[in-house]
This record gives structure tokens, sequence and C-alpha cells, in this order.
């Protein structure tokens, strides 16, 4: 369906909807079947949206990537959790259980919005640690990091603009590569962005406190192997419902908890999940593109398996041990860096087919504006 014949979607509405739609479900005390049949409901009432437009293709697939993983959201809160009777928060004075129904929505509420459990029992592994900051200097510090990733991202274009792609043309391996790694910087800076965003808004208007928003991301420096890179250096934001649903599988094929391929399982099913939820972005901009960005996330599972098993190999011969630490995360950045740029163009996928490649994520450019007030003056 092309993109103009679609109805358009209120898109504030419908992310008001979904969230208190899925917390009215959790809020009500129901049996496991019963919590089964509500997804499925809950499912069918979401998948609709793949039939609207946004306006904008790339809002197009960040609404799609973002209503796939409330349906795992859903499905690991409904199907494959009990939170009324799981989930605590710190500062809870009595079991969510016992709390009149409409507290209880509202409960259910914050599970849907902190997916990574700052301040819950279920707090997903790598959360950086929380801030300590009074409230208007959190506030303060939050903007300003936005403002960074804005001037970045601004910079970023710019940078993919001076050397376009050129839709249906011969392309340069190298331009790809440097356009896929530019992409993937400005996808990683507008996350980061419009969290500090909504961290600075939230405080400022007192609905949290800043130990309630610690970074997205971890250390960069902690990179040095893929598997750290998106395990510790990543945002964690999908992390609770891949490792819910890796566990599943596992269960289901009647792995060793622990084991080798226990392990190795949850690796890829996780990929998997990820994969599949940003297919849902590519469905949202055209069913031609569906499964266009599988490949880049579920490829990051066999680099991760190729680097342990090169990891487990140097550990066996001892070379590990003979070679000094600074030595060993260089090598560690070179080979991060190096799949960085070998996976890029995976990631340009639904852009190149959608012909949107070269355009801004970001409209209002401050660098151009200097710039031409400069030429103008």
């Amino acid at each position: 369906m092309e993109l103009q014949s679609r109805p358009l979607l209120r898109f504030v509405p419908f992310v008001i909807l979904q969230h208190v739609l899925l917390a009215c479900l959790i809020a009500i005390r129901m049996q496991r079947r019963a919590r089964i049949v509500a997804f499925l409901s809950y499912f069918c009432v979401l998948v609709p949206v793949f039939l609207f437009t946004t306006g904008d293709i790339h809002r197009n697939h960040s609404t799609g990537c973002m209503v796939t993983g409330q349906i795992f959201t859903a499905f690991h809160l409904l199907c494959l959790s009990d939170p009324l009777n799981d989930f605590r928060h710190e500062r809870e004075e009595i079991s969510p259980s016992k709390m009149p129904y409409l507290r209880r929505v509202y409960w259910a509420l914050c599970v849907i919005c902190s997916p990574r459990g700052v301040g819950w029992n279920y707090q997903v592994a790598n959360v950086p640690s929380r801030s300590n900051d009074a409230k208007w200097t959190f506030v303060r510090l939050k903007l300003l990091s936005a403002l960074r990733w804005f001037l970045l991202i601004d910079f970023a274009q710019s940078l993919q603009r001076s050397r376009p792609l050129l839709p249906g043309g011969e392309m340069d391996v190298l331009i790809v590569a440097m356009h896929g790694c530019i992409q993937r910087f400005i996808t990683i800076a507008l996350i980061d962005m419009q969290y500090a965003l909504c961290a600075a808004a939230f405080v400022a208007l007192g609905i949290s406190e800043p130990k309630d928003w610690p970074d997205l991301y971890g250390q960069w420096s902690d990179a040095c192997t893929v598997r750290r890179f998106w395990g510790r250096a990543y945002h964690q934001m999908i992390r609770q419902y891949t490792t819910s649903i890796g566990k599943l599988v596992c269960h289901l094929f009647r792995l060793q908890p622990g084991s080798w391929m226990s392990s190795r399982t949850q690796l890829y099913a996780g990929f998997a999940v990820s994969g599949l939820m940003h297919s849902g972005g590519d469905l949202m901009v055209s069913p031609s593109l569906l499964g266009a960005s599988f490949p880049f996330y579920f490829s990051q599972a066999f680099a991760i398996s190729f680097e342990d098993a090169v990891i487990s190999a140097a550990r066996r011969s001892k070379l590990v041990m003979r070679c000094p630490q600074t030595l060993l995360r260089c090598v560690g950045y070179a080979w991060v860096l190096t799949w960085t740029v070998i996976s890029a163009p995976l990631y340009l996928t639904w852009t190149v087919r959608a012909g949107i490649s070269n355009e801004n994520r970001v409209s209002f450019s401050l660098l151009s504006f200097v710039v031409s007030a400069f030429e103008n003056s």
C-alpha cells in the first residue's frame, strides 16, 4: 500500500491508547489462560496500525518498531510473567494486588514505561548507576546532553549529504559503509537525545526523580567486544522481553539452564526477537520491505559466537596471559570497529530500498543555517 493512500495515524492518541489498554489488562486479576486470551485480543487491536501512516517514512519505521516492541512487551507481561504478584517498586508501601483497580492501572502504566526496571525488583543487568544530582542540576545537564546530541546529529547529517548514495547506481563499498556507520550513529544519538529531553521534562514537572533516569547508555569504553557493546554499552530497553522470550525458547527445547546450548540459544533467540521488532518498522514503511532489518540484528549473534570462539581459543593457548591488557583492549576495539564497518551496509538496507537513504532524520539544521547566514552576510 502506497504511503499517500493510507489513512493518517493519530499518533499521540494511539500511543496513549496502547499503553492504557495494556495497563487495564495487567491490572485485572486473571488466571493464566485468561491472560493469554487478553494478549491475543490486545494483539488484534494493535496489528491494524500497520495499515496507517504517520506521513513520514522515518517516523513510520520508528512507529512500527514501537508497536512491535509493545506487542512483545505485552507477551512478556501477560503470558510470561505475573506483574501483580511478581513485580515490586522500591517506593511501594502496599502490594499492588491490594490496590484499588484504578491505582493498579497507574501502577501497571509505570511497569510498562519502565522497560529497564529502574527501581524495580526486575531491573535488567548493566543499567548505569543512578543519578544523585539535585533536581535542577539534573534538568540542566540533560538539556545540555540533548543539545550536544543535536549538534552531533547535525554534523553527521552534513557529512552524509557531502557524499550521497546514488539510488539505483553503482555504489562504492566504502561510501555505503560510511553511510551505514553514520546512520547507526544518528540512531544512537536520536534515541539518547529523546531520552534526555523526556528525563528533563519529567523531572522538571515533578513526575519523577533524577535517580529514576540513569544514563541510557553505558560506558563506551566497555565496548571492546561485540558482546559487551550490545550487553553493556548499548541501551538495554528491550532486554526484558528478549531475555524472557529466550528463556521460553530454552524451556520449550528442554535445555538445561546455564548450559552452553542454553546460552547459545538465548543469544540467537534474543537477536532474532530484536530483528523481528525492527522488521515491524519495515512493515509499516512498506509490506515489500518486511524483514529488511532482520539480517543486521541477527548477524550480531554470529559475530558474538565468532569472537567467543576466538577468545576461548586464545585463553586455551595462554596467549591472553602473555599480552598486556591495554593491547588486548585495543585489539578488541579494532575488531568491534571492523565488524561495525562490515555490518553497517545491512543497517542501510531498508532505507536504500525505500529510496530515502540520503534524507535527514532531523529536519532543522543549525549548521546549514549558520553557513547560509555567513554566506549571505
